[in-house]
């Protein structure tokens, strides 16, 4: 599924769009951000109406009712040269900034090495605000596949084996669970005891402890030393 959407959006970038994976959506995701079909370009592809933030679940929930929202899996497809045309159109200030990195670089036999420095000071935006939601040529194909950004520690959760009671366990730390059912333990080292929880998940790192259920993993960001982290 994945080889036939490449091919899609290969084929559409030679033609001069800025290519999105739609990712299938197959539940009221509110970790991801979504793309809204347009007008079909081929039977493959489609313009890219609209970009949505993360919504909250009602919002999700009605996307997926309406069956022309994607999971925006962050996935592009474009030549480097439209990418780079849209980029001076509408964030010149980043590509000047590139630009001036490349001329200060140096070469170290097949390698290049932007100006560290000068890299450093460019402003830092994302592929989807600083172009694909501003340029007139975004398209999209849809993927219909297995798909994660293992963004949350749900998605990591979901994505790891797990024993007959839904439990799973990583990391070098010692872990003894009792009664327990669909919880991640996740330590580097110090001894973790889980009794009697269900949709737990514990992390611990060093001297740092979180402890949430699966409902609050998206609030995660929240925390104080998040930002740092």
């Amino acid at each position: 599924a994945f080889a036939v959407a490449a091919c899609a959006a290969a084929d559409l970038a030679e033609e001069g769009w800025l290519v999105s994976f739609g990712i299938e959506a197959t539940a009221p995701e509110t970790g991801f951000g979504y793309l809204k079909r347009g007008e079909a370009i081929s039977d493959k592809a489609f313009r890219t109406a609209q970009f949505v933030e993360k919504p909250d679940l009602e919002r999700a929930k009605a996307f997926l009712a309406e069956g022309i929202y994607a999971w925006n899996g962050g996935i592009f497809a474009f030549r480097v040269k439209d990418f780079l045309a849209e980029l001076e159109a509408h964030r010149p200030q980043i590509a000047a900034g590139v630009a001036e990195a490349v001329d200060r670089g140096s070469e170290d036999g097949r390698r290049f090495h932007p100006d560290a420095d000068t890299f450093a000071a460019v402003p830092s935006d994302s592929v989807d605000y600083a172009v694909m939601e501003n340029t007139a040529r975004a398209a999209m194909v849809p993927a219909d596949m297995n798909w994660s950004d293992i963004g949350n520690w749900h998605a990591l959760y979901e994505a790891l084996a797990a024993d007959e009671s839904g439990n799973s366990v990583r990391g070098a730390g010692v872990t003894e669970l009792v009664d327990c059912r669909n919880v991640l333990v996740d330590s580097d080292g110090p001894r973790v005891s889980v009794i009697g929880l269900e949709d737990v998940i514990v992390v611990v790192d060093g001297d740092d402890i979180m402890i949430t259920t699966v409902a609050g993993v998206q609030k995660v960001g929240k925390l104080s030393g998040a930002v740092n982290q």
